[in-house]
C-alpha cells in the first residue's frame, strides 16, 4: 500500500517537472523567421469574372472564373486602391486574349501561365510588388447554348 502511494507521488512530481520544462523551454525558444513572413500575407477573393469567348467575330461561350490571390498585408494597408480590382481586370484581359487560342490547341499549361501572368500584370499596374501568388477558386465553360437555355428559364 506504501508502494502505491510513493509511486503515485513520484509520477505526479515527475509529470510536474516535465511539463514545467516544456513550458521553460517554450518560453525562453525563439520565434522561426520564416513564420514572420508567412503572417504578413492575406488571402483576397476577387468577384465572378465573365469572359466571353470569341471566336471568328461570334461568341462561342464564356468562361467564368473567381480568383484568390496572397497579398503582403502590409502594402495592402499602405495602398489607397484595391488590388482585387487589378487581379480581376487582368484575369479578363488575359483570358479574352488568350482563351480561345488555347482552347483550339488544347494547351492545359495555359492556367500556370495565366496565374502568373495576371500576378506580374496586377504588381505592375499597381507600381508595387502586392500580389504574391494568384489561385483558381472556381472555373467554368459555359456555351453559348448553355447560355440562352439558362436566360430562357429566368
Amino acid at each position: 500500500m506504501i508502494r502505491s502511494i510513493v509511486v503515485a507521488i513520484v509520477a505526479c512530481l515527475s509529470t510536474l517537472g516535465g511539463v514545467y520544462g516544456a513550458m521553460s523551454l517554450k518560453a525562453n525558444a525563439k520565434a522561426p523567421t520564416g513564420q514572420d513572413d508567412q503572417s504578413k500575407l492575406q488571402i483576397i477573393k476577387t468577384r465572378m469574372v465573365s469572359v466571353p469567348l470569341v471566336m471568328d467575330g461570334e461568341v462561342m461561350g464564356y468562361v467564368v472564373t473567381r480568383l484568390q490571390f496572397v497579398a503582403d498585408a502590409e502594402l495592402l494597408k499602405l495602398s489607397s486602391v484595391q488590388p482585387e480590382v487589378f487581379v480581376a481586370d487582368e484575369a479578363f484581359r488575359k483570358i479574352y486574349e488568350t482563351a480561345p487560342n488555347d482552347m483550339k490547341s488544347g494547351r492545359k499549361q495555359a492556367l500556370r501561365e495565366l496565374a502568373a501572368g495576371v500576378a506580374a500584370a496586377a504588381n505592375k499596374r499597381m507600381g508595387r510588388d502586392v500580389v504574391k501568388d494568384v489561385m483558381i477558386d472556381s472555373w467554368s465553360y459555359l456555351s453559348k447554348q448553355d447560355m440562352m437555355r439558362n436566360n430562357g428559364r429566368n
